[in-house]
């Protein structure tokens, strides 16, 4: 970045005609309303949503992981500390401006706001997330003035990892209590989201960091990023272990729903009985980062990561629309048996600007913020 300000003047300028397409997106959301998305009476939640449960567990993951160093005490990871913070609040930041799109009205927000919903999860997943925003911009703003160590700063960083735990968790219960889509029902979905968060966010930091070593050096040392690589592999295989859980369980039940929900046709299309998304975004990287050869090099480590992300993120919307697509109720007798689904062009700017304004705040962050800081 400081070294070429030719190229970091054309990134900018790539992120600002981004944002300025998503600042006319939102005036068009804000006036039109949510009908400028391909959604229905049965088909509700689309790409925004599926972009703001993405980046939000993502978030959780990454302050998941600032919490070895901030709450655990593995100082040798204190190196990160500060640039996984800031990548939390970046990417959350992120996750508020799909989420905010997507209910296409300021009313809308005004509202949950002043009437809040004590027995609604989606309420609470709100009102946590936005809590962790405020805890990690605080820890932030500490960090950066020299407090690492303080006891009002480490309970922030312990504030703000039980929130990260806790957030997943309450985006998983919003699908897991909705007993008229079985496909959703159960515990099984919060403790799904929690890993998940975990994975992407370990792989949205591997991505990140080794992307800005190579563009700007950080003199961090190799091994530092061998060991992430390693947890990084644990917190697929877990993730991997779930989701075989969840096939086993779909292809032994015998409840109607689920025999409907294995005749869908799915967004991403499958090989066999797996998903296209999990066999290319989950087993091939977790394969792959078996190979020694392949995990400590840097261009495996950089592969597995972004193959990890896409994955995550389509596994997320496959998950969200294989919900929905089956029509139940009253709504049965006026639609087909299965609701197809393509995003419109203001949902695809709502997903480009989401993302335009988290890569912004890291460039401007990487530069102007110290996030390579570490305590004395």
């Amino acid at each position: 970045m400081n070294g070429n300000k030719g190229l970091f003047s054309i990134w900018l300028a790539v992120l600002g005609v981004a944002i300025v397409a998503g600042l006319f997106t939102t005036v068009k959301l804000f006036a039109q309303g949510h009908g400028l998305f391909n959604a229905n009476d049965v088909l509700l939640w689309t790409l925004p949503l599926g972009v703001y449960i993405f980046l939000a567990l993502s978030s959780s993951g990454l302050t998941l992981l600032s919490g070895l160093p901030l709450v655990f005490g593995v100082q040798k990871y204190e190196v990160f500390a500060k640039r996984l913070v800031f990548l939390a609040i970046a990417t959350l930041c992120g996750a508020f401006v799909a989420i905010g799109l997507e209910l296409g009205s300021v009313f809308h927000m005004i509202y949950i706001v002043f009437s809040p919903n004590l027995s609604s999860p989606i309420w609470w997943m709100g009102a946590i997330y936005s809590l962790e925003l405020v805890v990690l911009i605080v820890k932030f703003w500490r960090m950066h003035r020299g407090d690492w160590h303080s006891g009002f700063s480490k309970n922030l960083g312990t504030a703000s990892f039980i929130l990260a735990l806790v957030a997943p968790l309450m985006i998983g219960s919003v699908f897991g209590i909705t007993e008229s889509r079985v496909t959703y029902f159960g515990p099984v979905m919060s403790i799904y989201c929690l890993v998940m968060a975990f994975l992407s966010g370990t792989a949205l930091f591997n991505l990140y960091s080794l992307v800005v070593n190579r563009v700007m050096g950080n003199g961090v040392a190799a091994e530092l990023y061998e060991e992430f690589a390693v947890i990084f592999a644990y917190a697929a295989g877990v993730v991997v272990v779930f989701t075989l859980l969840k096939y086993a369980i779909e292809s032994a039940t015998v409840v109607p729903e689920f025999l409907v929900y294995r005749e869908f046709e799915h967004a991403f299309g499958t090989v066999g009985v797996f998903h296209s998304e999990v066999l290319l975004g989950l087993f091939l990287p977790f394969v792959l980062l078996l190979i020694p050869s392949v995990r400590k090099t840097a261009f495996g480590k950089i592969l597995t990561s972004a193959l990890i992300l896409l994955g995550t993120l389509f596994m997320h919307m496959e998950i969200l629309l294989a919900g929905q697509s089956h029509p139940v109720g009253p709504k049965a007798e006026q639609y087909p048996g299965f609701i197809s689904y393509f995003p419109s062009i203001w949902e695809i700017l709502v997903f480009v600007f989401a993302l335009a304004i988290v890569l912004l705040l890291y460039t401007l962050g990487e530069r102007y913020l110290k996030l390579a800081e570490a305590p004395e």
